[in-house]
């Protein structure tokens, strides 16, 4: 309810309006409490059937409402335990390819039936994009060269890990190169970025030339 502003009242009013139910304040108070110890013993959860009705209203599963998944959809929570990657990530790519709702904010086109297809996750038939789009993910991931790219990125991932966490750890080392090169200790630290972005462009730009080779 947080997440879409919704008091209780604003809840179970939309929740009746919707599924023409005839649910009331206290019942939504009372879902809210679940697991709590009363006078009268520990609150359960609400029959299936009004789980399954809030859990459509919300767009998630039912097992997301019970804590058996911590992701919305097991959908999701399966798409993230097998790639490894969070599902922030995972709707991210999905929404800029343009197979969720969030993708509709990425269209140029603003006629009504655009909005419409990518309001409920699917492409205006006929319309190439979504298709280009994965095939652009596709092809990058499954270039060779994207994991010479992956391992540039991951030793910026750690300096920016040990800068967070242990900034003096980092301070240290930063000074030892310092010393090491008789240089001045902001511009070790630009000569250190500058090295590493460097190599990160080179290997994204081998990576470009793999996945588009230049026509012969």
């Amino acid at each position: 309810m947080d997440e879409r502003g919704l008091t209780q009242l604003d809840f179970v009013r939309a929740l009746n309006r919707q599924y023409l139910t005839k649910f009331h304040q206290k019942d939504v108070s009372r879902w809210l409490n679940t697991g709590n110890r009363t006078s009268s013993g520990e609150i359960g959860f609400p029959k299936y059937e009004t789980m399954a009705t809030i859990a459509d209203f919300f767009g998630v599963d039912v097992g997301y409402l019970t804590g058996e998944t911590d992701e919305k959809t097991y959908v999701m929570s399966h798409a993230c335990a097998f790639t490894g990657l969070s599902s922030s990530s995972i709707t991210a790519i999905r929404s800029w390819i343009g197979t969720t709702a969030e993708s509709q904010t990425m269209a140029t086109d603003d006629s009504r039936e655009t909005n419409h297809a990518m309001m409920h996750g699917t492409p205006r038939e006929g319309d190439p994009m979504p298709e280009y789009r994965a095939a652009t993910i596709d092809r990058l991931l499954s270039s060779p060269k994207f994991p010479e790219l992956a391992a540039k990125l991951l030793t910026l991932q750690e300096m920016s890990s040990i800068w967070s966490s242990t900034p003096q750890k980092f301070g240290g080392l930063l000074a030892s190169l310092a010393n090491d090169n008789d240089l001045p200790h902001d511009l070790a630290l630009q000569l250190l970025l500058g090295a590493f972005y460097g190599m990160a462009s080179e290997s994204f730009s081998s990576l470009l030339h793999d996945a588009y080779p230049m026509p012969e």
